[in-house]
């Protein structure tokens, strides 16, 4: 064989499948009957918090969400010692259509409370209410530092996504009779993300973002019925969690929002350099153009085309197997990093 060939995997351990599940307003429910789902089925959690309603109970009139109670920065805290991420969303949620909106108060400033409350950085902003205040919102969460946004609508997304606008598709009750609303312009394409719809043919080579809100058998009274729909049940979310295992098994990345867009980021941004050293040895070279200082997770998943049965990267030190007849590692990547693959 005259020539070795490298690529970088679409995600990370070439996994078939990516799932994310995201949990608007972090409410108290969160704490109570979501984490115990997510600890049996060992995946990670993301809520998307509002950091002006901290430890507080929603008390105003004209939200959806009256007398919902909102994690406290301890119990949030509690989240993210256990792999669990945070997001803003905003600082008070107000209804899109309100005359004289912060902007910087809701995007730049939420980031700045949240992380001071958490003691944890703050890396995505989560667009509230629909997106009619995309185009306006978007220079703030960049100015403020964030490395992507989560959004709403076909939820599949590709490995070329778009950071600013990460789509979500919605986790609820009744969701058939939901897209006889008027929201059914923003979630029409999610029918084919229903609980009890994923097949191995839709969700091949994507990443499945997953919202809802409150998870819960009952609402509040005060909850009006528009907002049934939007929420959940333990019930339903475990029967997602168990359907989203059951159908990639080892295959499935379940990962937070945080780690997929760092994989994604590091990616675009690296190039190979193989250079053939012998007849049962190449090496590797990484370069990478300049990524934010934000991405913490710094590593890729390379998958070369072997003529040998068995291999050794850097004579043992990194870890790889064979996969689908390609040679596959996972390992931490800097600009300039090499790694030397000879038949072993």
């Amino acid at each position: 064989m005259s020539d070795f060939t490298v690529a970088i995997a679409p995600w990370k351990e070439n996994a078939a499948f990516v799932y994310s599940v995201t949990y608007d307003e972090a409410t108290i429910d969160v704490l109570t009957n979501v984490y115990p789902i997510h600890q049996e089925y060992d995946m990670p959690g993301h809520v998307c918090a509002v950091s002006g309603y901290l430890g507080t109970e929603r008390l105003y009139r004209g939200t959806s969400m009256r007398e919902i109670f909102h994690m406290s920065a301890e119990q949030l805290h509690f989240l993210i010692a256990r792999g669990w991420t945070v997001s803003s969303h905003s600082h008070s949620h107000p209804p899109t259509g309100q005359e004289g909106i912060d902007l910087d108060m809701e995007v730049q400033v939420s980031k700045w409370e949240l992380e001071k409350a958490t003691g944890s950085p703050v890396r995505l902003f989560t667009y509230w209410n629909d997106l009619a205040l995309f185009d306006r919102i978007l220079p703030h969460a960049k100015a403020a530092g964030y490395l992507g946004a989560l959004s709403i609508g076909y939820p599949f997304n590709t490995p070329d996504f778009d950071r600013w606008n990460i789509a979500r598709g919605t986790l609820g009750r009744d969701l058939e009779g939901w897209l006889e609303e008027p929201l059914v312009s923003l979630y029409s394409h999610s029918r084919d993300a229903f609980p009890g719809k994923l097949t191995r043919e839709k969700t091949a080579g994507r990443w499945l973002v997953d919202i809802t809100h409150i998870v819960a058998h009952r609402l509040p009274r005060a909850c009006p019925e528009s907002l049934w729909n939007r929420c959940s049940t333990p019930d339903i979310l475990e029967s997602r969690l168990q359907e989203v295992r059951a159908l990639w098994g080892d295959r499935l990345w379940a990962a937070v929002p945080e780690a997929v867009l760092d994989y994604a980021l590091m990616r675009r941004a690296a190039r190979l350099a193989v250079q053939r050293v012998s007849p049962e040895c190449f090496t590797c070279t990484v370069s990478l153009d300049p990524v934010p200082e934000a991405v913490s997770r710094r590593e890729l998943t390379f998958r070369a085309d072997i003529p040998w049965q068995r291999a050794e990267i850097n004579r043992g030190k990194v870890s790889a197997f064979m996969q689908e007849g390609l040679l596959t590692w996972t390992a931490e990547a800097r600009d300039g990093t090499q790694f030397a693959v000879r038949a072993a």
